[in-house]
């Protein structure tokens, strides 16, 4: 039994409807690209920027304000310094598309930010970025000491280089020299000797001359 023959109008209506459907969904389809997750426009100080003072807050500006807000905050904004210290206080603070947190005064040097919050698709995004602090005023107090330091410093220095310094040693005083001392007593006994012998020649002497005078001679 042969099958009946499709009616040619049906067949356009049929290819008319698919082809209408196609067109009402392409815009559909090319619009879906457009819209993608929010994307971070600015931040406050600006990526890779260098400031002269350490800021007091950090903010981001996204493209869309993100989803939740009070008590439903999903956002997160952590800023660290140089030496890796955690500056802001894990609070953030959301304004329409803008967020932001306060942050302590760090280091100098490089300070890195990291965020995290919901689009406004409901799908979680994230990010980072850096931005310097170079604050003269940090860097001169930590090059040059203070006059009055310096002149506090400057006796300590003279009293404990007086006191590093060895004590010199004074040579004793030179023992006199007693190298001629038995030639002198020699010459000592020599002279009492030829004193002794002299004398003893006198009274001899005198004895003598006694003797020839007698007794009158001597009236």
């Amino acid at each position: 039994m042969s099958k009946p023959a499709q009616h040619p109008g049906k067949l356009r209506r049929i290819r008319l409807v698919l082809a209408l459907t196609a067109a009402a969904m392409t815009p559909a389809l090319a619009a879906a690209p457009a819209q993608a997750h929010d994307a971070l426009q600015s931040t406050t100080p600006a990526r890779d920027s260098t400031v002269t003072t350490a800021p007091d807050a950090v903010s981001l500006t996204l493209s869309e304000t993100p989803t939740g807000g009070g008590e439903m905050n999903f956002s997160v904004i952590t800023v660290t310094d140089s030496t890796g210290t955690t500056l802001s206080d894990g609070k953030v603070t959301v304004t329409g598309a803008v967020l932001s947190t306060a942050v302590a005064k760090g280091s100098n040097g490089p300070y890195k930010v990291l965020w995290r919050t919901v689009s406004s698709d409901g799908h979680p995004i994230e990010g980072s970025y850096t931005f310097t602090v170079q604050a003269p005023a940090q860097e001169t107090a930590a090059a040059m000491p203070s006059t009055a330091t310096a002149a506090s410093s400057a006796p300590t220095s003279a009293i404990t280089s007086a006191a590093a310094a060895p004590a010199q040693a004074v040579d004793p005083a030179p023992l006199p020299d007693n190298s001629n001392g038995p030639i002198v007593l020699v010459i000592a006994a020599a002279a009492l000797v030829i004193v002794g012998a002299i004398f003893a020649l006198s009274e001899r002497a005198r004895r003598r001359n006694s003797g020839r005078l007698g007794p009158e001679n001597k009236k």
